[in-house]
Formats: C-alpha cells, sequence, structure tokens
C-alpha cells in the first residue's frame, strides 16, 4: 500500500457493525450511491440483537421500523409488521434485520465474522496535525480480524462507528470499578437479562443477587418474580444504588409497555413479591467465595455494611462503547457520558425530556476534531440511556448527506 495524502473518492465508506443503525447507515449510503463496506463481528447479522432475542421492545412496530426500512423491504416484496405491537428482540431481527441485510444492495458490501479492532489515518499518528485542518487529506486505516483470527487493512474515506455498547457492559463495584472479588466470579457473574424459560435449571432454586435499577434491571426483576412464583426456594436480593428509585418512570408515558415495567418495578420495590428483597442506597462492596456460594458485602452511604450469601450475581448495570477502536484518533469524548462532546452537550441540556419529546440535532452534534469520522447509535448517548431508534435514523440521515456534499 502507498502513502496517500488525498484519499481518493473511490475509497469505501467504512460502516462498522450490522446492527439497527449499521443497517440503517447502509441503506443511506445505497440511497446516496456511496460504496461502503459494513463490518459485523458476528456470524449472522444484527447478532447482538440475537443475544437479547428474547427481551421486548419498548417501541411498538410502528416506531422500530423506519421509512427507508420500510420502502427497501416493501421493494422486494418483504412488507415488515406495522401496528401497535411491540416486537421482541428476535422478532424484530428475523422480520426486518436479516431481510434487510439479504437485500444484495447490502450483502454484497457485509463482511461477516470481521471485527474491526482499531483504526487510524495512513502516515498519522493522533498527535499530528492537531488543528491543522489537514487530517482529512490522509485516507483512514482500518484493521479487522477475521474469525481464523487473519488480520486486514482497509482504506476508507470515512469511518461510521456503530458498534453499539453490548458487549462492554459496566463493572459492578461501587465507583463503576470492580469490586474486590468481582473478576473471580466467572460464569456466576452474568450481564444480560437471562432467559429464563431456556436457562431454567440454571436459576430455579438459587439464590440470585440483581444489581441496577435501570430498564434492564427492572425486566429481569419482573421476570424473576414470576418465574419464582413458580419454583420454590429461587430468591433475589435487588441491590439498588438511589435510596429512593424511581425507574424512570415518566407521567402520563406514551408507551405503555415502559410504563407498565416501571409499575411493575416500584411494586416489587415495595414489597409486592416475597421472593424479591430490595436494599436501596447500597453498593456493591466485595465478594469473596465461600464454599459453594458467594459472599456479598453491601455497603450503605452512611458506612454500615450488609452481607448476603448467594449462589448467582445479574448485575445490570449499563453499558458503554469500546473506545479502544478510536484511541489514535483525535475524538473529543464527553467526560461525563462518553460520547461525542456536542452531542453530550446537547443531551445533558435536554436531560429532563422524554426520548419521545427530543429533536435531532443535527450533524454538528455528531462532528469530533478527526473529520469523517463518526459515531452513531446508541454508543453516541455514551451513559445516557434516552436513545431512541429513531434518533439513530436522524443520524444516518445527516451524516450520509454531509459525506455526499
Amino acid at each position: 500500500m502507498t502513502d496517500s495524502t488525498s484519499p481518493p473518492p473511490q475509497y469505501p465508506i467504512a460502516i462498522l457493525g450490522a446492527g439497527p443503525i449499521g443497517i440503517e447507515t447502509a441503506l443511506a449510503a445505497v440511497d446516496a450511491g456511496l460504496s461502503f463496506i459494513l463490518y459485523e463481528a458476528g456470524d449472522e447479522p444484527a447478532s447482538h440483537v440475537a443475544e437479547w432475542g428474547h427481551v421486548s421492545l419498548f417501541t411498538p412496530w410502528s416506531m422500530s421500523v423506519s421509512p427507508r426500512l420500510r420502502r427497501h423491504l416493501s421493494n422486494v416484496g418483504a412488507e415488515p409488521p406495522s401496528g401497535e405491537t411491540c416486537p421482541t428482540g428476535a422478532e424484530f431481527r428475523r422480520a426486518v434485520l436479516l431481510p434487510a441485510a439479504a437485500l444484495p444492495s447490502i450483502a454484497d458490501h457485509l463482511r461477516l465474522g470481521t471485527r474491526v479492532v482499531n483504526v487510524g489515518r495512513q502516515g498519522l499518528l493522533k498527535s499530528d496535525e492537531v488543528g491543522t485542518g489537514k487530517r482529512h487529506e490522509r485516507a483512514f486505516r482500518v484493521l479487522s480480524v477475521d474469525a481464523q483470527g487473519r488480520e486486514h487493512v482497509d482504506l476508507a474515506r470515512a469511518v461510521i462507528d456503530c458498534t453499539g455498547t453490548w458487549s462492554h457492559p459496566n463493572r459492578v463495584g461501587d465507583g463503576g470499578i470492580p469490586a474486590p472479588g468481582e473478576r473471580a466470579l466467572g460464569s456466576r457473574l452474568v450481564q444480560r437479562i437471562p432467559n429464563l424459560s431456556a436457562e431454567e435449571g440454571n436459576w430455579a432454586g438459587q439464590r440470585i443477587l440483581l444489581v441496577g435499577s435501570g430498564h434492564s434491571a427492572q425486566t429481569a426483576a419482573r421476570d424473576l418474580a414470576q418465574f419464582a412464583s413458580r419454583h420454590a426456594n429461587t430468591r433475589v436480593d435487588w441491590a439498588i444504588r438511589s435510596p429512593q428509585p424511581t425507574f424512570g418512570a415518566v407521567e402520563d408515558d406514551a408507551l405503555p409497555t415502559r410504563a407498565a415495567l416501571t409499575s411493575y418495578a416500584a411494586g416489587l420495590a415495595t414489597g409486592a413479591s416475597s421472593a424479591i428483597s430490595v436494599h436501596t442506597g447500597v453498593v456493591v462492596e466485595s465478594f469473596a467465595e465461600e464454599g459453594s456460594a458467594i459472599r456479598v458485602t453491601l455497603r450503605r452511604r452512611d458506612g454500615d455494611v450488609e452481607s448476603l450469601l448467594v449462589d448467582r450475581v445479574l448485575a445490570l448495570t449499563g453499558a458503554v462503547g469500546d473506545d479502544r477502536i478510536y484511541r489514535q484518533l483525535q475524538i473529543h469524548e464527553c467526560y461525563a457520558t462518553s460520547g461525542p462532546m456536542a452531542l453530550a452537550a446537547t443531551l445533558l441540556g435536554s436531560s429532563g425530556e422524554d426520548c419521545l419529546a427530543q429533536v435531532s440535532p443535527g450533524v454538528d452534534s455528531l462532528r469530533s476534531p478527526e473529520p469523517g469520522f463518526f459515531i452513531l447509535g446508541v454508543k453516541s448517548y455514551g451513559r445516557n440511556n434516552s436513545f431512541l431508534l429513531r434518533a439513530g435514523w436522524d443520524q444516518a440521515d445527516s451524516v450520509v448527506r454531509e459525506l455526499a456534499g
């Protein structure tokens, strides 16, 4: 490969991640006549969606399929569902994402089993050409690894990171760092919503510590409460950091499924299930093996501690995107959320708004000091949990329009 000081226009756009927003971005590129490569680490498109396939979306079909995606599928006779029923992840993937990824305009550019591990700039280091405006003259170098461990470098004129946050859950311990003993838990620490019907033997009759209070933790608490009513001796200790959790309840919530979940969680917090014991205002201080069990120490704000003996730990404390991909690029991250700084500032300014009330802030909010590099989708929201699919559709529109000139 020769060094280039002006990336030729025939270099493709690199789109990282073939999930809902990666596929949406690829279709936007198709509509704009732009060449691209769509990288997917899994063996199939939207592989991370398959991992939470048993979980329902809060948004119904009418809010989960973009007009662009609906048009492309309708053009080949694969009319996606509509209406106000909320699909599961598996239904959404089967009816929408897999057919979209199979479209020739996408499939011909899709690289499955290929994980992008690093992105750099041809001939430049992170510290080069600071503030000169010249970094855009060099092509991106995209290093990927395939399923056989073979490494490959592609040159790209722009990079759009849609890799999400699924594979990088937050740590369990106080302050967001691992609690002593956390890393030694191995498979007894689960950081995804369990499919209790498919994994019954792993959870029935177990003493479980559930950590977290967001919608994922609420979903798990609801499912475990119902599961425990059918499986004797299943007990859950639910540890929540806030002393007075609101569970993200929205007044006059326009999403009935979300409203029902937050209401159910509030009921559990007041003793609605004899199988669920809720501990509010606590953090995980430490884990320690005690025979075949796990000794958990919870600490309150006043310093008092509480000790529990459990069999498994279910930690659903959120996730944040992998920033190692772009460590050699000049990316301005928010110090609070880890999202792109301009977007984070906009979101923090509207932090009191529900996700349904948000207005797309446009492409300027997605820019970074690194020209031609964009982070889209849930990863762009960092630790802000108000992402909605339609926000990702707007992001794809604005970025592809920018790249198309």
